[in-house]
């Protein structure tokens, strides 16, 4: 199985059906789930998307999806890496080396955990994966 991680933007673009990403997102997804891909996300990057779901969806969808999340990750179909106190600071490192970006906190906390994970693919849509090595996916 190949680790991909999945990002933030990812997960709202697959959950609210008119984000501008919810066709390809949902299309990517498939794909995925239908081949070798192993799928690997954060608990820091799931904070960002429950959140950014309730207000763009409502209270109700976030539950939704949350209880959806626990559903993959207790199936085997999800590996959910929790920020611990090292991830935190290698990720702070990483943050305070590249002021010339615009990462935010949580994707360094990503690319730290990609890393540790092997992952090489990432499923996101925008492109500081892209920066720091990984491929992207769609």
């Amino acid at each position: 199985m190949i680790p991909v991680f999945v990002d933030t933007g990812s997960w709202i673009a697959m959950a609210v059906v008119r984000d501008q990403f919810h066709k390809q997102a949902a299309a990517c997804y498939r794909k995925l789930s239908e081949g070798k891909a192993f799928l690997v996300t954060s608990n820091y990057v799931l904070v960002e998307t429950y959140t950014r779901i309730r207000y763009d969806d409502g209270h109700a969808k976030a539950l939704k999806f949350h209880s959806l999340i626990q559903e993959a990750v207790k199936a085997g179909r999800l590996q959910l890496e929790w920020v611990t106190p090292t991830i935190h600071q290698e990720a702070w490192d990483i943050f305070e080396d590249y002021a010339d970006q615009v990462f935010s906190f949580v994707d360094c906390t990503s690319f730290v955990i990609a890393r540790h994970a092997g992952v090489k693919e990432v499923f996101a849509f925008d492109q500081h994966f892209n920066t720091m090595g990984f491929i992207l996916r769609p």
